[in-house]
């Protein structure tokens, strides 16, 4: 296993190199994340080498909720009838150079082990995601997220259900 880092993105992380294949999220990473950060819009955790500045990968994490009426029927049931807080995932993204050596899954469980400690906080419902594209939807899937009934690239995995599974660790 390669010994990386996940960090808040930071003025000093080397970000204009990045590519990991979809233009989106190169360039919200190279260009965009400033931005969101400045404005609390979300917050960005990089990926890099121990003692390296390169961003080899990165996620975001935004407050969201979701509308009832998206929720799929069986879930629905046990909840109230308004719109369901959750954390957004707002992008996940791995750079060529790092693609393939299980990077991707680090950040997905330090994303979601991270927003638990707010789950103890808030009232948190799931984790969110709208995937880029289906081999990213391939990717949550393995993870237990789910499709919403809105978008079927949109997913989400209750809170509960990771909770569950580190309990299991």
């Amino acid at each position: 296993m390669d010994d990386w880092l996940i960090e808040p993105l930071s003025g000093t992380h080397e970000r204009g190199e990045f590519c990991c294949g979809k233009a989106p999220l190169d360039e919200f990473l190279r260009s965009l994340v400033s931005q969101y950060e400045k404005r609390k819009l979300g917050r960005t955790y990089v990926a890099v080498h121990a003692g390296a500045t390169r961003v080899l990968g990165y996620y975001t994490l935004a407050a969201g909720v979701i509308p009832f009426q998206h929720i799929p029927i069986k879930t629905a049931k046990k909840l109230p009838k308004h719109p369901v807080p959750v954390i957004l995932l707002g992008r996940l993204a791995v750079d060529r150079t790092a693609q393939g050596r299980g990077l991707g899954e680090e950040l997905l469980m330090n994303a979601l082990r991270r927003c638990l400690d707010l789950a103890d906080i808030l009232g948190i419902f799931a984790f969110e995601v709208l995937a880029i594209d289906s081999a990213a939807k391939q990717f949550y899937l393995k993870y237990r997220f789910a499709p919403l009934l809105d978008n079927d690239l949109h997913l989400y995995l209750p809170v509960r259900t990771v909770q569950d599974e580190l309990r299991k660790e």
